[in-house]
């Protein structure tokens, strides 16, 4: 293969596995706040049940009943939403590692044909030295 040719190959894949690495970072970035999101109410929901545990009124009127369903409903919506960003994640992160496989197999290529080349111009010179 021409090493102009493997050139732009190199060129090529390592501008493709830049440009899938910079797609999963929003994703992370996503993956990432939501699980702040779950840290955040799991926090809240600790307070709420130290202060609840000394507060009669709240049980009285009912409040903890309805803190209680609007933390589970919170819950369920985090954790679907954390599943569709892990999903989006694992596709993301299969096609970096298919994209970084070729740009790895490219540069592979490159380096062996540079030491074949290297190794061809150095027999080269060996057999016209022979000649002398």
């Amino acid at each position: 293969m021409k090493d102009k040719m493997l050139k732009q190959m190199q060129s090529v894949t390592e501008a493709q596995y830049l440009q899938e690495h910079a797609r999963i970072k929003p994703i992370l970035d996503v993956e990432a706040a939501i699980r702040g999101k779950l840290a955040q109410l799991d926090r809240q929901v600790k307070d709420a049940r130290d202060q609840a545990n000394g507060d009669l009124t709240m049980k009285s009127v009912g409040a903890d009943l309805l803190w209680q369903g609007w933390h589970d409903r919170t819950r369920r919506q985090l954790n679907i939403e954390l599943a569709q960003a892990t999903a989006k994640k694992l596709m993301a992160m299969d096609r970096l590692r298919k994209s970084f496989g070729r740009k790895h197999a490219v540069q592979t290529m490159a380096v062996e044909a540079a030491a074949q080349k290297k190794a061809d111009k150095a027999q080269h010179l060996y057999a016209q030295l022979m000649k002398l």
